[in-house]
């Protein structure tokens, strides 16, 4: 087996709980040379958003969208976006290796179990995105859990965060349509994107489902 990212050959270590069977065994996606470049997020942190920091205080953005009456997202997220995630997020999300998908799968599910939810929702992508790229990099990532279409682009060509500035992001019209109203109303419903840039994205789906009868919205991602 090899690194799904640099292709060094894995070699795996049993452990003594393995062995005998009273532990499962799980192959390894990722050499630890990989696995170390990836900054996984710690307690420090802010309480919205998720951001890492160096304390526990609402950072510039989460203050910002309070300024704007908008409610705090409680947002967690597993790894910084730093340089090995950006070139990762390059390989999969927009050259379309859909490989890499199962890199993040364990941890991802791991998070999401440890999260009070009715319902998983997965951020949607456009039509136009599915026909080139072929795949929900999101819906992806979450292999092996039951996700909820609850969200779908309002347009056949949504434009990806990455042509937006920060300004322009945090002022995008809500992008996003319910599917069916009926299948939220009153549930307590767990958003999930890959990367959470200024919130704007998850912002706009939570105030969707919530205006359109969600109990309650909180997030998890990828990365921050």
């Amino acid at each position: 087996m090899h690194c799904a990212l640099c292709q060094t050959q894995l070699f795996e270590v049993n452990s003594f709980l393995q062995f005998f069977g009273l532990i499962r065994h799980e192959n390894s996606v990722l050499c630890e040379s990989c696995r170390h470049n990836f900054d996984a997020i710690n307690d420090q942190s802010c309480p919205a958003c998720g951001r890492q920091q160096l304390n526990n205080d609402a950072c510039y953005d989460c203050q910002r969208w309070q300024l704007n009456n908008r409610p705090s997202l409680h947002h967690r997220a597993l790894y910084q976006y730093n340089d090995a995630m950006r070139l990762f997020m390059q390989q999969y999300k927009f050259n379309g290796d859909y490989k890499l998908r199962k890199i993040f799968n364990r941890e991802l599910i791991n998070l999401i179990h440890t999260s009070d939810m009715d319902l998983v929702v997965a951020v949607p992508v456009s039509q136009h995105t599915m026909m080139t790229r072929g795949f929900n990099q999101v819906a992806s990532l979450l292999e092996g859990i039951e996700l909820t279409e609850a969200l779908q682009v309002k347009v056949t060509k949504k434009m990806q965060q990455s042509h937006f500035n920060r300004r322009a992001r945090m002022k995008r019209e809500q992008p996003f349509s319910i599917i069916d109203e009926k299948i939220i109303e009153g549930q307590s419903i767990l958003l999930v994107d890959d990367v959470y840039t200024t919130g704007s994205t998850l912002h706009h789906a939570a105030d969707l489902l919530l205006a359109h009868g969600a109990d309650s919205v909180k997030s998890i991602s990828l990365a921050r």
